[in-house]
């Protein structure tokens, strides 16, 4: 209980860097839709079990695994019974936000490709939002206007090139 409890406290200082590069309610945003999105997941893929295709019912039994592994990864504190997933969740929150987005994008999309239906659109589909809002910060911040003209033209410069406020 004691490593379950400092893997949270670890968790939690990273969430609350005041020298992150994303202001924290985009990174809660992306751990919210991750959490709902797994206990959507799961629970649109026990409704979907119910379906007469075998095709569908390995899309929904995929879907359940990935709603369980975006919970286990987001929200360790969800899973504290199980005692191997301290070791994803830290292994996780080592990883850079391009890993991330690509692990959650293709966990969301797999199980739709393989059966489009409502249940897996529904479900993954809150698994790949989770992935698309890695993606954003995966791109990083937006340079400054300054930074973004002298890349596009190298003659220019900020001195000589100030826009006209008349």
């Amino acid at each position: 209980m004691g490593a379950a409890a400092s893997g949270v406290q670890t968790q939690m200082q990273a969430e609350h860097d005041p020298n992150a590069n994303f202001p924290w309610w985009l990174r809660y945003l992306a751990k919210a839709v991750g959490i709902i999105g797994g206990f959507v997941a799961i629970f649109f893929g026990v409704i979907g079990i119910i379906s007469v295709t075998p095709k569908c019912i390995i899309a929904v039994l995929l879907q359940i695994a990935s709603g369980f592994l975006t919970i286990a990864l987001e929200a360790p504190f969800c899973c504290q019974f199980i005692e191997f997933i301290e070791r994803i969740a830290a292994f996780s929150e080592s990883r850079s936000h391009f890993h991330k987005a690509l692990l959650f994008g293709v966990m969301g999309l797999v199980p739709i490709l393989i059966c489009i239906e409502l249940e897996t659109i529904l479900g993954s589909g809150m698994i790949f939002a989770c992935g698309c809002c890695y993606a954003f910060m995966a791109l990083g911040k937006k340079a400054d206007r300054n930074t973004m003209m002298a890349a596009s033209d190298p003659a220019w410069s900020p001195q000589v090139n100030q826009p006209s406020m008349s």
